[in-house]
Formats: structure tokens, sequence, C-alpha cells
């Protein structure tokens, strides 16, 4: 995405990141600034962008955000790799990021924006996981979801949603556990079943599909 609407899209998150600089520096931000970042330090809301496919689907988009352990006791994928999962707003559980697409945005932007402002990481986006078609038991609304995998590069301290929602690094067996969708689930082991296919360097560059935040 470029021109205007690419530089908001991105612009939030470059926000942040000075913000989280900016916290332990004991300086006061000049009031211009300070009004910028009260602009851009929420998230988006409402539909009217939303985009549905031809079945009257609302499209949704997210990301499973991770990272390697420290650790050299790993003995399976599942040991080797930790994922952010984030509380849901209405409901029991813990989720991965995601949020509707919207018509002024690809699909990548769409779900590194809804990976910040839910959960507030940056990174390096990755292939698609796949999508899945499900039904929304609170609204009784059918969507199609699309993952994408997220190799985490920043934790950030400020974030739109982090009044609302609670964040935590969690191993693969317990995102099983506290994750209550089908779908969700499934996009995990698609990642975890990526990450236990040896690949050639040149091979990795070219499926990597990275696009950095």
């Amino acid at each position: 995405m470029g021109g205007i609407s690419g530089f908001l899209t991105n612009f939030p998150p470059f926000i942040y990141f000075l913000l989280s600089l900016l916290e332990r520096i004991p300086v006061k931000l000049p009031m211009q600034i300070e009004k910028m970042v009260s602009r851009v330090s929420y998230a988006r809301t409402g539909r009217h962008l939303q985009r549905y496919d031809n079945r009257g689907f609302r499209l949704v988009v997210g990301c499973i955000p991770y990272r390697y352990r420290k650790t050299k006791d790993a003995t399976s994928n599942d040991e080797a790799i930790e994922v952010l999962v984030i509380s849901a707003q209405n409901s029991e559980g813990m989720l991965f990021p995601k949020g509707g697409w919207e018509k002024d945005e690809s699909m990548e932007d769409a779900a590194i924006r809804e990976t910040f402002e839910e959960a507030g990481v940056i990174g390096d986006i990755e292939c698609e996981l796949g999508k899945w078609s499900y039904k929304s038991k609170r609204q009784s609304i059918f969507h199609e979801g699309h993952m994408f995998a997220l190799l985490v590069k920043q934790e950030l301290d400020r974030w739109p949603e982090k009044n609302i929602r609670k964040r935590k690094w969690v191993t693969v067996s317990k995102a099983r556990e506290e994750c209550p969708h089908l779908w969700m689930r499934e996009a995990l082991q698609e990642l975890v079943h990526r990450h236990m296919q040896p690949r050639p360097k040149e091979e990795v560059k070219e499926t990597a599909c990275k696009k950095n935040t």
C-alpha cells in the first residue's frame, strides 16, 4: 500500500514505537506532538469500510504473533516457539488478534493493524496460514477469517486497546487449551506444522512473505 492511505496505516505503530522510547526519557513532549499522538492513539471503529465476500460473509483478518523461546531444552516445535494471546472483550478465554478487513487497506496491512491495535506488537508478517469460515456466536453473523504468522520484533508499552485487553506469552500447548475457537487452533497447528518442515535458506527467503511493520 502506498500514498497517504499507506502512510496513515503505518503511522500509529511508528508513534507508539517512538513513545515506548520516550517513556524512558524524562522530557515533556511539545504540545503539537501530544495533540498528534492523541489523534492516532485509538483503534479504528465502525464498519462503513468493512469488506464482505459475494456470500455476504464479513471478511476478518488477524495474526498469530510468535517468537522463539530462549531455551536449549526444547524437544518439539510446541516448545521451541511461544505465541502471544490476548483476552477476549466479551467472552472468556484467550485468542489471537483479529478484526475486520477494510476497503482502504490490503489484507496484510489489515492484519498488521489489528495486531498492533489489540496486542501492541510489531514485527515481520509471513505467508497466510489459511482461511476459515465460521459463525459468530454472539451476533450470529458468518465470517471468513484469514490468519497470518507474525514474527514479533518489538513489544510496545502503549497501544490502542491496552486498557481493555490483557496479553501474555504462552506455549503452543497452553494456547490450544485457552483458545475457545476451533479455527484459530487450526491456524496455530498450521504455524507449528510449517516450523516442523526443514527448508533450505533460499526457499525460506522466497516463501516467508515478510513485510516489516
